[in-house]
């Protein structure tokens, strides 16, 4: 079984919000191979207070069996990193890390432990870009690279096996109207009314929002990508790269490359099959809220 923390910005629930983070947990549940050891929380998505609020409520709503640890700017209050350090000393070479938020609560990790990175299996993220990010005509800031480019630094050169899953592949990773209709179908019978109904309403609101400004009926659903790699590789293409030493543009959440360097990474270009990957991603939040992971 495969050991994973998420470490996330989860905003699920939360006004004009992103989704994909509480979309990605009730996923992980749902994967009986992965033992989600527990969920630290980041920012970026919203602020360190908003993340932990909306992952309380998320929780309380769902009921939902989960282990979560606030982070925080200052290190000696960042639960989150203590527990990263904590429970790679416990596995060592035995946890993954999947990062779909600023990156501070590694990197602060690594100042608790310096040996830290070089005790962990292997880092996934969502965040970066290699050009201007278009979607649907519109250009869309980077987010999670930027929004701690210090931190972003760290983790990247880290020499830790590394995947990332860039804003380009992963705005390929659209869940639309109708998908978005049987998973509220599918997930009916195993949510009380109440947790239904804010799904719903949560779910919806997004699609609408993503309307509103890409007139397309749906969302990206970047940090999904993360979680489905880890037992579906096949659905991705393979492309790897060397980073850049210097990455001179990481306030704007932008990758250089080398080539040749002591940081390679494998960098998929796209998504090889997005009807399974989205019906993967379906049934794994179904057996998640089954609690059947």
């Amino acid at each position: 079984m495969k050991k994973i923390i998420l470490d996330c910005d989860n905003t699920f629930g939360m006004d004009q919000k992103d989704v994909d983070d509480g979309l990605t947990i009730l996923y992980l549940l749902g994967q009986k191979n992965l033992k989600l050891l527990g969920v630290t929380l980041s920012h970026g998505n919203g602020s360190y207070a908003e993340v932990l609020s909306a992952t309380q409520n998320f929780i309380q709503l769902l009921e939902l069996k989960i282990d979560i640890y606030p982070g925080h700017q200052q290190i000696e209050k960042n639960q989150a990193a203590q527990f990263l350090v904590d429970s790679v000393n416990h596995s060592p070479n035995e946890v993954t890390i999947l990062a779909i938020g600023a990156l501070t609560n590694l990197a602060q990790a690594a100042t608790i432990d310096p040996t830290f990175f070089s005790k962990v299996k292997k880092i996934v993220l969502m965040g970066g870009i290699t050009q201007d990010l278009i979607i649907y005509g519109h250009q869309v800031n980077e987010l999670n690279f930027s929004v701690d480019a210090k931190s972003t630094d760290v983790v990247l050169h880290a020499k830790t096996p590394l995947t990332i899953m860039n804003g380009h592949m992963t705005a390929g990773a659209f869940f639309s109207l109708t998908e978005k209709n049987q998973l509220l179908e599918e997930i009916a019978p195993y949510t009380s009314q109440a947790a239904q109904e804010w799904l719903a309403d949560t779910i919806s609101s997004w699609v609408s929002v993503n309307q509103y400004f890409t007139g397309v009926a749906g969302f990206c659903n970047w940090d999904m990508t993360t979680a489905i790699y880890l037992n579906h590789p096949e659905l991705f293409s393979t492309e790897s790269y060397y980073l850049a030493e210097n990455l001179t543009e990481l306030t704007k959440g932008k990758l250089t490359f080398a080539e040749q360097s002591d940081y390679p990474l494998v960098m998929p270009a796209k998504i090889l099959d997005l009807k399974r990957f989205n019906q993967l991603m379906i049934r794994g939040i179904v057996k998640g809220l089954k609690k059947e992971g």
